[in-house]
């Protein structure tokens, strides 16, 4: 797993690719919150061990693929300001951000996935269509409730690639917050997110949600 800056050769000028091999393409991942940052908390869950757990997992279903290079923009339990996260994404020539975290209410009852653009982005910005994707694949493969596509004020302004981040469930609601602390539901999520990204970048691909590892 790539945990540098450091780039492939088909970014930083190295021998071209063949005809028949694509070039990579760098992903920067982002686990939401970290460090003195716990993120959402309910009883002793920590928003920021959820998110890495299922980012970690994302990373190395993506990077089984072979054809994506993974950038972590907190590959540990470390205070990172989001500047600094979206600058290890760009300095990385990544093509798309998508930033991992998981939801909190004062309404138990609130539950569901939702993904985030910041709204100063235009709607055909290609971050909604990102958005789209791993809306509607992360849904399917985890049968949680559609909550849509929202935008607000949020850091992802900063970035200069398509940029969203995923809310994949309420820590505050019971069974959701069982659910996003069980291995195999983390999987469920990571394989929906892989899918709304391959599907991003790729439409002739098949969906890849419900693939085994």
């Amino acid at each position: 797993m790539v945990l540098s800056l450091a780039l492939s050769g088909a970014f930083r000028g190295g021998a071209p690719p063949s005809a028949t091999e694509p070039p990579t393409l760098v992903i920067a991942l982002d686990a939401g919150h970290g460090g003195v940052d716990p993120g959402a908390v309910a009883g002793d869950v920590l928003e920021k061990d959820v998110t890495a757990a299922i980012t970690t997992r994302l990373a190395a279903l993506l990077e089984d693929l072979s054809r994506f290079e993974i950038v972590l923009t907190r590959p540990a339990d470390l205070t990172i300001s989001n500047r600094d996260r979206i600058a290890v994404a760009e300095d990385s020539g990544a093509i798309l951000y998508l930033s991992v975290h998981a939801n909190a209410s004062d309404q138990a009852s609130a539950h569901g996935i939702e993904v985030w653009v910041d709204k100063s982005r235009a709607l055909d910005d290609d971050s909604y269509l990102l958005a789209q994707h791993v809306l509607e694949t992360l849904t399917a493969s985890t049968e949680g409730r559609d909550r849509g596509i929202r935008s607000g004020d949020l850091y992802l302004r900063h970035a200069d690639m398509p940029a969203v981040s995923v809310e994949v469930g309420f820590l505050t609601h019971p069974h959701e917050r069982e659910r996003l602390l069980d291995p195999v539901y983390q999987d469920a999520v990571a394989r929906g997110i892989l899918a709304g990204v391959v599907a991003y970048l790729e439409p002739s691909e098949s969906p890849v949600a419900d693939e085994g590892s």
